[in-house]
């Protein structure tokens, strides 16, 4: 397609098992002007045949010679090849809702914002006895509060949705060597002290299995869990039932933090204006406490991926 509205950036690794039910979501969109640019960061498994299994014109397939061991490579190279008017990504284990690409260009041409972030509905690690007896968890993800940015609310790549403008005001995403927070909330919080406009919908455009979260889901070929979720995804009885758990959870959290954790309130209202200071120095909030805990850029984000590549127990 030679003027795709849309471009759509997938980044990859070795995990093919979850990049087709991500990009069967895009497929089964009610918006169908897009293009894919999957890039897969020196991919060794079946991801390419996977992709092109789909036999999709407008999905193309870029595999890096050298593992950066990290999203930002892969990003940045397919930002240097979008075609749309608009940019969005969607991460490799996240699955799009019908509706969400439609109402992302309905809103943004709207609102005139040049960066919108959708709250998804972000499932919590589960079993598959959880999943059968629907006793699993999830959580609202990507709100920030009173529709105002906060760089205190990690927003993932996949509750994007951009004018393509932006990264060239704000330039590429860093290295995760460079940065104490993860590339991807580095970037975001640019975009938030360059003065981008922001919008904020009301409604969930996406559903979120993190993998980081998840102990041996890169060395497991398989996720059941998505194998539970991809076939409900646009059903109402599924959306409903997960935005009656995250409203359930967020009421019991909130009532938590007022009434057994108040000093962790006190401490959040002292640090508010130290926040503050770093935030007109234009330096991400959550820096300082990362420095103080990993002393080192990158340590944080190797952390998590260390959790999805150890093995899982018996």
């Amino acid at each position: 397609m030679e003027n795709p509205l849309i471009s759509i950036i997938v980044a990859t690794y070795n995990s093919s098992y979850v990049l087709r039910y991500a990009i069967q979501s895009v497929l089964d969109s009610d918006y169908q002007n897009w293009e894919m640019i999957i890039t897969g960061d020196c991919c060794t498994d079946d991801t390419e045949a996977v992709v092109r299994s789909f036999g999709d014109s407008r999905i193309s397939f870029t595999n890096l010679d050298e593992n950066s061991g990290q999203q930002a490579k892969p990003t940045n190279v397919a930002l240097g090849k979008v075609k749309g008017e608009y940019i969005t990504f969607l991460n490799q284990d996240d699955l799009f809702f019908k509706d969400h690409l439609s109402s992302c260009v309905e809103e943004i041409q709207k609102s005139g914002a040049e960066f919108m972030i959708v709250p998804g509905i972000k499932i919590s690690p589960s079993t598959p006895m959880e999943l059968e007896n629907n006793s699993f968890a999830a959580e609202m993800y990507a709100v920030h509060p009173k529709g105002k940015f906060s760089p205190h609310i990690f927003s993932i790549a996949s509750t994007w949705f951009i004018h393509s403008s932006v990264p060239e005001k704000i330039g590429l995403w860093k290295m995760e060597k460079d940065v104490f927070v993860t590339p991807s909330q580095e970037w975001l919080f640019r975009a938030y002290t360059q003065n981008i406009g922001f919008h904020f919908p009301k409604r969930i455009g996406l559903i979120i299995i993190h993998s980081a979260e998840r102990k041996g889901f890169y060395t497991e070929n398989s996720s059941f869990e998505h194998d539970y979720f991809f076939p409900r995804l646009n059903s109402l009885e599924l959306k409903s039932g997960l935005l009656e758990k995250a409203a359930l959870k967020v009421a019991g959290d909130y009532n938590h933090l007022l009434f057994k954790s108040p000093h962790t309130l006190f401490r959040r209202i002292l640090g508010a204006p130290f926040h503050r200071v770093l935030e007109r120095l234009k330096i991400h909030p959550t820096s300082f406490r990362l420095y103080l805990k990993w002393k080192k850029r990158g340590k944080f984000i190797n952390h998590l991926k260390n959790i999805a590549e150890q093995p899982k127990e018996d």
